[in-house]
Parts: structure tokens; C-alpha cells; sequence
């Protein structure tokens, strides 16, 4: 088959009203509808502690690609150990060793669906059912976006390419079989959302199915907007650690207001990160990348309403649009998030303090000091809410609110160029409270001195969108401390190097514990090969729009571990949902121009894989020495 026949084919039938389409989102459908949540990622009531079944998705994935034609497909025995892990599910079309082999990459499990509160914001529609706008431009369900999306995309486009050559899987043809333009090979994952901790190892159980892979096409990455295709070469890696502070006799403050001190180290008044040893390791921006920053689809407008920033709400990068794109994408931030983990989205758009004044006589007076107080403490404008609970209080008591948005942006939205609200909150107590115990001396006339203890007593909040606010069961002082490592940097390096940041700034008298919890070393890969010019071909026939080259703000750590453990194989990661998506979010949405568009790319993509690879070798034996 011609790649001009196959071009031909995928633009008649690719479309939202064909029969093929119509067959694939009812799989869809299903899919979201089966109970697939990923287990260990601990953020919703509604999570797993341990491994769910994952028996329903693979038996449904496996049918799904039984259906479609391949007829070699194994649902991998995952490793035993101390974590426990979930299957990856293997399958293959093999046309001919002297042709290229493409290997499709998504995953099965999904976010935990959050509790019922968070259910009334699907419009009393269970997250396991897909429903659609009025114009069915857009699909609601947990899991549609991701991965799902790219489940279907890849199925799609295999479909496609068996149907463009009138192989019928009911009949098998080898001589039909032959005209497809390359071998085609899928990966579908079940541990993406908890770290995809087994994957290489799984991989390396199934060495002869790996090794004559050419290329990874990779469909669980944001396209830069809605219909708009980019090809993502750099992801921003991760820290994460857990700190919490206890205090000891000799303290005078409390160990909450001690770890918002410890916090306020970790940013500088522009927000931006200050531990400097992790900052020089960024990768500046290229010319060429800078040029290429500026014309990709959005504004800064868009980036604002995506991330929900208030209005009010000022960047802390010049507003302009490739500032803000190097900020979230190329620049290592920081971020902190009370208690244990309290949210989906990895930033939260509020945070919040109860402050309590033992010595204060006039709560009313203390009120209008405090606001004007921490208003001069607001470079970036977040919304300041100051609530009195002092009639229900036998202290004079305040809820200090800080409100950056009205929703808690995703990691890829945010993470650099938008202030994190509950670090301007750690700034604002490191400012009120001095590390003997007395409070700033602009307040310290109205809020007295005791005569033992601290002069102001600090608990964490939960806050959520709404402001509504609530003491955490556990009162620890205790948070998730993380950095976003941009290109340059190194997973193990940045931990020793944050690490080290905490233990240099915590004050005396605390003892300081951390234990270091999810990481990933950021990824870039270069563009030289061949089959990156032909991919953004391919993803601009695919959208009918010219493709950029695009990064990724969040941490995808299997995309590094994929491809580090399939030496040799061009990593190409294609969007199959836009930024509008509110993956890991209760709306969480697949846009239909980028399902369709990530469809078409890939088959654009199959039949012009020859030109990348036109005498493919064996290069590599998986795990050969």
C-alpha cells in the first residue's frame, strides 16, 4: 500500500460521524466505565492502598485488540517483591523483519475518582460514565484523557491501517498483511499513575519483543492547545520528599510555624527557586527553541484561564508568552503542600493557616493590623482572606486564606510561573513570627506578650477552591516539599541537594525528618534523527495544522525509564488531549480534535516510517551485555 493510498484512506474515515470512529468510542465508553484506578497514589478518599484487580481492563483491552487484528497478544506475569505491581499487556502485528517496527505506548489504570463532594462537580454523573457536550466535541469521564485516549488513538489507527488494506481479522491474509507499511507492536501499561515502577523490569522479562523495536510513539502527553498537535521533547523530572518537624522543650515556637520558616527558605521574593545548586543545572533555552517558544498556538490569557489564576492574580515571570512557556517548562520550581497528600492536582490554588493569639485583648484591632500587615507581604496580589473565629474561640483566633485560583492547577499548567499560594503563606509567617516567639513588631503592640510560650500559635488548613476550610485530623507539622527538575538536572543529585537545603535552614531545637518519596530525573531527547522531521509531518497532516515542538511541565517518569530501557528506539511522544483536559481533575475531558487528530498523526506517521528507517537493523539485544 502507497503511502499517498493510505494518506487517502485515513482522511475519508477518520472522521467524527464514520462507522470505524463510532466503534472505537464505544470502547471508549467501556473502558471508562471499567474500574482500572491505579493504587499507591494516595491523594483521594477514594484511592487504593494496594494494587487494584486489573483483571477487567486487560481482558477487555485484550479482546478490544483481538478484534482489531492482532493475534499475538500476552498479558505479562509482573515481578514479586516487596511492591507489589499490575500486568503490561504485550501484542503484535508482524508484517516482515525487513520493514520498520513502530511500538505504541499508553496505559490502563486511571486517578483515583475522588470522593463524593468532588462528585457533584460531574453534574451527579459517576466518573465512570462517558457523557458529551452538546456538539460531542468533548467527552467527560475519568480516564478519557488519560490515558484512554491514547488506548483508543493507537487501537484506532491499528484498525484503520488493516481496514485501508481489506485485511479482515475473521479471515487472515499474510499476503494482504505484507502491504502494511511497518510492524506494529503495543504496550499498555497498568501502573503509569503510581510510578511505573516494574515497567523496566517487565520489559526486560519480554527481551525478544523488544529488541528490534525502531521507534516508541508515546500518547500520554498535552498538546500545547485544543487541536493544536505538538511533538513533546523534554519533560521536567521530580523530588519529592516528605518533612516534618517536632519540637523540642527548648523551642520557642511551635513546629508548624517552625516548617513555614523552613519553607520560606526554599524560594526567593520572586518566587523563584533558591536552591541554587538545582537552579544552575537548568538547560537555558536555545535560540532556535526560543523562536520556536513564540510560535506555538496560546497566549497568556489561555495560560491563565487554563491554570484557573484569579484575575487579580499577577505571574511572577513577565507577561509575555515565551516567558511563561521557559518558566513552566524549562526552569525547576518549587512547591509545598500541607499534611499528607490532600489533592489531585500537584499545585494547589489556596492554602491556608490558623493563627492564634494567647495575649491578644483586642481581636478586632489585631484584625485590621494583621490585614494591612500581610498585605504589604503580598507581592503577586493573591486574594487575602482574614476570618475572625474569635467569638467561638476562648484565644483570639484567625483563618489566614490565600487564593491564587480558583482551582487547583495541574503540574503541567503550573510550577514556575505562577506563585504557589501556600509559599507565599509560609512567607507571610516566616515574616509575622520571629524565631524567639515574638510576632513583627507592627502587630506586636496589639497582640500582646505572654508571659511564657510564643506569642502566636500556628495549625495548617486544608483549603479547598471554595474556601471552605477545615483542621487536619493529624496535626503534625508535616508537608510534601518538591521541586520540578527542568532538563540538566538529576534525580539523585537535586534530592541530596534539597536535602541538604533543609538541614542547613531548619532552626535549633527541631528535629527534622525526611523521607524521600516519588522521583523521576527530567528527559529530553534531541531531534537530529530523521523520524522527528517525519513525525511533525505527519502531525501536521494529522491536526491540518503545523506542528511545533513542545515540553511538558510535569513529571512523566516512564517515559525515561521506556526509553533508557530500550536503548536505540527514537522516542516520539504525540498528544492524544489538549490542555483543557483537567486530567487527574473531577471534569476531567478528551477533546475529539486531538483523539482524532493523534489518530490520523499516527497513521500519516505508519505510512511514511520507511523514509526514517529504510534499511531498519537490529541494533541493540535487550539486557545483552
Amino acid at each position: 500500500m502507497s503511502p499517498e493510498q493510505l494518506d487517502e484512506y485515513t482522511r475519508q474515515n477518520i472522521q467524527p460521524n464514520s462507522p470505524l470512529v463510532h466503534e472505537h468510542l464505544e470502547a471508549l465508553k467501556e473502558m471508562v466505565r471499567i474500574d482500572s484506578r491505579s493504587f499507591g497514589v494516595n491523594e483521594f478518599s477514594g484511592d487504593r492502598t494496594d494494587p487494584s484487580d486489573m483483571k477487567e481492563i486487560l481482558d477487555y483491552a485484550t479482546a478490544y485488540l483481538r478484534r482489531i487484528g492482532f493475534d499475538r497478544i500476552k498479558i505479562n506475569a509482573p515481578p514479586t517483591g516487596p511492591v507489589r505491581a499490575t500486568p503490561i499487556l504485550l501484542a503484535e502485528i508482524i508484517v516482515s523483519s525487513e520493514k520498520p517496527t513502530l511500538l505504541f505506548y499508553a496505559h490502563l489504570d486511571k486517578q483515583p475518582y475522588m470522593d463524593d463532594e468532588k462528585f457533584k462537580k460531574w453534574g451527579g454523573v459517576a466518573p465512570t460514565e462517558l457523557r458529551w457536550n452538546s456538539d460531542r466535541s468533548r467527552a467527560y469521564g475519568r480516564g478519557a484523557a488519560d490515558d484512554l485516549s491514547g488506548v483508543v488513538a493507537i487501537g484506532m489507527a491499528a484498525d484503520a491501517a488493516l481496514h485501508a488494506i481489506g485485511y479482515d481479522p475473521e479471515n487472515p491474509s499474510p499476503e494482504k498483511l505484507q502491504t502494511l507499511p511497518c510492524n506494529i507492536k503495543v504496550l499498555y501499561e497498568t501502573e503509569e499513575e503510581c510510578g511505573s515502577h516494574s515497567l523496566v523490569e517487565q520489559i526486560l522479562q519480554n527481551r525478544e519483543f523488544f529488541s528490534d523495536v525502531d521507534g516508541v510513539v508515546i500518547t500520554d502527553v498535552i498538546n500545547p492547545a485544543t487541536g493544536y498537535p505538538g511533538l513533546t521533547t523534554s519533560l521536567r523530572g521530580i523530588v519529592q520528599l516528605e518533612v516534618s518537624l517536632k519540637s523540642s522543650p527548648k523551642a520557642k515556637i511551635d513546629a508548624q510555624t517552625a516548617l513555614y520558616k523552613l519553607l520560606a527558605t526554599l524560594i526567593r521574593d520572586d518566587h523563584s527557586l533558591a536552591v541554587d545548586a538545582v537552579a544552575r543545572m537548568d538547560i537555558p533555552l536555545t535560540e532556535e527553541e526560543r523562536k520556536g517558544f513564540s510560535h506555538i498556538p496560546t497566549s497568556v490569557n489561555f495560560l491563565r484561564d487554563t491554570a484557573g489564576l484569579l484575575s487579580g492574580t499577577r505571574l511572577v515571570v513577565p507577561a509575555e508568552k515565551t516567558a511563561l512557556l521557559e518558566a513552566q517548562l524549562r526552569k525547576s520550581a518549587a512547591n509545598a503542600r500541607p499534611g499528607h497528600r490532600v489533592a489531585g492536582s500537584v499545585i494547589l490554588g489556596s492554602a491556608g493557616a490558623r493563627l492564634s493569639f494567647p495575649s491578644c485583648t483586642y481581636p478586632d484591632v489585631l484584625q485590621k493590623r494583621l490585614l494591612k500587615f500581610f498585605g504589604r507581604l503580598n507581592p503577586f496580589n493573591l486574594k487575602v482572606t482574614l476570618r475572625n473565629l474569635s467569638e467561638k474561640s476562648k484565644t483570639p483566633t484567625f483563618d489566614l486564606i490565600l487564593q491564587a485560583a480558583t482551582k487547583d492547577p495541574h503540574s503541567g499548567i503550573n510550577g514556575g510561573p505562577f506563585p504557589v499560594a501556600e509559599f507565599q503563606l509560609a512567607r507571610m509567617v516566616d515574616q509575622l513570627v520571629q524565631s524567639n516567639g515574638s510576632t513583627s513588631m507592627e502587630v506586636q503592640e496589639v497582640c500582646g506578650t505572654p508571659s511564657e510560650g510564643p506569642a502566636v500559635e500556628v495549625r495548617s488548613l486544608f483549603v479547598d477552591v471554595e474556601e471552605e476550610t477545615r483542621l487536619f485530623d493529624d496535626p503534625s507539622a508535616k508537608a510534601l516539599v518538591e521541586i520540578r527538575l527542568a532538563p540538566g538536572n538529576h534525580e539523585e543529585n537535586a534530592t541530596k541537594m534539597l536535602i541538604d537545603h533543609l538541614r542547613r535552614n531548619v532552626l535549633p531545637d527541631y528535629e527534622l525528618t525526611i523521607e524521600p518519596d516519588k522521583g523521576a530525573s527530567p528527559w529530553i531527547t534531541p531531534i537530529t534523527h530523521p523520524v522527528f522531521s517525519i513525525a511533525l509531518e505527519a502531525l501536521g497532516m494529522g491536526y491540518n495544522r503545523t506542528a511545533c515542538l513542545y515540553g511538558c511541565g510535569g513529571s512523566i517518569p516512564f517515559v525515561a525509564k521506556l526509553t533508557d530501557a530500550i536503548p536505540g528506539a527514537q522516542p516520539l511522544c504525540l498528544g492524544a488531549y489538549d490542555s483543557d483536559c483537567r486530567m487527574h481533575e473531577p471534569g476531567e475531558s478528551l477533546s475529539m480534535a486531538d483523539l482524532l487528530g493523534c489518530t490520523r498523526s499516527i497513521l500519516h506517521l505508519m505510512a511514511r516510517i520507511g523514509k526514517a528507517f529504510p534499511q531498519p537493523e537490529k541494533k541493540f539485544k535487550l539486557g545483552a551485555s
